[in-house]
């Protein structure tokens, strides 16, 4: 069974791109939210959760973020700006700079997988991991 994935961006034309890039790389996209309140229709339902900062409704994307980690899904912050994400911060495992190109983003799910498997492989060099990120034991 393929890993649950939810793309959440508010820009569509990065979103679909996403989406069809996750799809094609083999795992389930379970959908793609512009906003918070749409975010958390799938708390719970998702594997994996790639959330931008900055959304329709705001910058909500760490609060997403929160909510989703407290449910045990990996998630990665995708922004242009990475800098205004807090390296200290524990609701996500890293940050990924956009634009994310598909050898990026196939690598970031490798490896989100294997430490929802508890393997360990290499962290690739696009993710840029939180010093207060969760450890694959959390």
């Amino acid at each position: 069974m393929p890993y649950k994935v939810l793309v959440i961006e508010d820009q569509f034309l990065i979103a679909a791109a996403a989406e069809q890039a996750i799809a094609d790389l083999g795992y389930e996209v379970v959908g793609a939210a512009a906003s918070r309140s749409h975010a958390l229709d799938y708390v719970g339902k998702t594997d994996i959760a790639l959330i931008d900062l900055n959304l329709l409704d705001g910058a909500s994307g760490l609060d997403i973020a929160r909510d989703f980690a407290r449910t045990g899904t990996s998630v990665v912050i995708v922004t242009a700006n990475p800098t205004a994400v807090p390296s200290d911060t524990d609701v996500a495992i890293g940050v990924l700079t956009k634009p994310v190109d598909d050898v990026s983003l196939s690598r970031t799910l490798k490896y989100l997988v294997s430490r929802i498997e508890g393997r360990a492989i290499r962290c690739p060099r696009e993710l840029h991991l939180l010093t207060g990120a969760p450890t694959s034991e959390d």
